[in-house]
Formats: C-alpha cells, structure tokens, sequence
C-alpha cells in the first residue's frame, strides 16, 4: 500500500484537483460514486486493473491525502516540488 500526503488540512480545491490529476494519468479508469461522510469528509475510489486508489478529504483527520495500491509516485513528483505540504 502507498500512501501520500496532498495536503495538511482539508481541502475540497486539493481534493479536486488530485482527481483530476489521476483521471489524467489513466485514461479510462473505473470511478466509483462519490461518498460523502456526514462530517462532510469526502472518499473518492479509483480502480485500475484490480487495484484501488482512494483519494480522502477527510474533516476527522484534517488532511487530502491518497492510500493506493498502485505507486503514484511518479503522478505526485512535480506537484511535490510546487507544493511542499506533499510528503511520501
């Protein structure tokens, strides 16, 4: 399991954005529906080939962050060196 930190508070513009990042990346992935916690946090599930990729802006944690079991390294690389709060 891979794990990065987008963000250290929430955030839905980061949220958004990294989606869009990993739609981007793979063409034609499967997107789960949205699901909205009632804190407000927000989950959004990718599969690609049989392997999960969630993306959190989570209101309980106070962070955006992705746990995947595909390594997105290389998708977070550039935007670790605009956005120094991305920790891997």
């Amino acid at each position: 399991m891979y794990d990065y930190n987008i963000w250290p508070e929430n955030s839905p513009k980061k949220f958004k954005y990294v989606c869009k990042i990993i739609e981007k990346e793979f063409p034609g992935i499967e997107k789960e529906n949205l699901l909205i916690d009632v804190d407000g946090s927000t989950i959004q599930t990718y599969i690609q080939h049989g392997k999960t990729i969630n993306v959190f802006d989570d209101y309980d944690i106070g962070a955006v962050f992705v746990e995947s079991e595909i390594d997105l390294k290389f998708i977070f690389e550039y935007m670790k060196q605009s956005e120094h709060s991305i920790e891997y």
